[in-house]
């Protein structure tokens, strides 16, 4: 995967109206997934509009730091924290800081074209967490369209 792979997945996971209700819904289908493929435990968070709409830490992860630096990362770059990751130069204050990490598991939600929020998840590496987002983001999309 490739800087050029992460912008087109942002192009392509585009909201219309994004829902609190759809929220929950991705929640739930991350945390299915990890435990019917018994995956190490992950954190889930989803800020929509300055706001906490979704929030759940497996067992075993008690801390939400990753989750609030990724979403950091996401709001402030308009990127997947994925995509800073191969763009690091291009944010210099970002690095070494703790508010921010250049890795993968922070996505967009991009709504008509505005970023409105992000959706993190933090527990295995971080190219994995990125792809479970994308990968749950489009067969959510695909079942809403």
């Amino acid at each position: 995967m490739n800087d050029k792979d992460i912008l087109q997945q942002e192009k392509e996971c585009v909201f219309e109206t994004f829902h609190h209700a759809f929220a929950l819904k991705f929640g739930l289908a991350i945390v299915n997934y990890i435990q019917s493929h018994q995956l190490k435990s992950v954190g889930v968070r989803i800020v929509y509009k300055d706001l906490l709409v979704f929030q759940y830490l497996m067992d075993g992860k008690n801390e939400d730091m990753w989750l609030k630096r990724k979403e950091r990362t996401v709001l402030e770059s308009g990127h997947s924290s994925y995509y800073t990751f191969f763009h690091q130069d291009d944010y210099p204050w970002m690095k070494d800081n703790d508010l921010y990490t250049l890795g993968g598991g922070g996505f967009p939600i991009n709504e008509k074209g505005e970023i409105v929020g992000a959706i993190c998840v933090s527990g295995l590496k971080h190219n994995e967490d990125h792809q479970l987002i994308v990968d749950t983001l489009m067969t959510l999309l695909g079942s809403v369209k």
